[in-house]
């Protein structure tokens, strides 16, 4: 299904000291958007990440790139945030400082993102039913990333949080099949 990141608990608490900052004046939805730039732009030149990565090249050396090329981009408190993540040592853990930030900020706004999975496209009018009763049953707004998954056999598997859900008849056979091999 989709990937994974661990999420350390400095990272977490990385996170929360952002939400802190993105609280002062309520810059919650600004800075996702900002983060998901950074991580677009970090995810586009592999040069930047081994840059970053590198501990052999000075930390003045890194804010100084930081500077060249999130200047223009970032509110100001949010490039201070990433260069204190190159003082502390803790760039590596941007990604998950990001999943850790994205995911407080879902609680704080009663939303979660539930990944979905079918073994063939939904029609816009199934896509519609499906995510009413997901937002019944977890009691919040849902985010829904589609996904097809073809060696689902009919039914669908959700994912959100720590929880997987998997109402597929090939999870059906799957448990039936270990309780007839015991």
């Amino acid at each position: 299904m989709a990937t994974y990141t661990k999420i350390s608990t400095v990272s977490k608490n990385y996170a929360k000291a952002l939400m802190e900052v993105a609280a002062e004046d309520n810059s919650f939805d600004s800075f996702k958007t900002q983060l998901d730039n950074v991580s677009d732009v970090l995810n586009s030149s592999e040069d930047l990440r081994i840059v970053m990565a590198n501990s052999s090249i000075s930390y003045s050396k890194k804010i100084d790139i930081l500077d060249n090329v999130f200047s223009n981009l970032l509110d100001a408190k949010l490039l201070r945030f990433l260069k204190i993540l190159v003082e502390k040592d803790r760039f590596c853990e941007f990604d998950s400082i990001k999943v850790s930030f994205n995911e407080m900020l879902e609680r704080r706004s009663n939303r979660k993102t539930v990944e979905i999975f079918s073994p063939v496209e939904l029609t816009f009018e199934n896509k519609t039913n499906v995510k009413f009763k997901l937002e019944r049953k977890l009691n919040c707004e849902i985010s829904p990333v589609w996904t097809i998954d073809k060696s689902l056999i009919a039914g669908l598997a959700f994912k959100y949080d720590d929880t997987v859900i998997d109402t597929s008849i090939r999870s059906k056979l799957e448990v039936l099949s270990k309780n007839i091999t015991r």
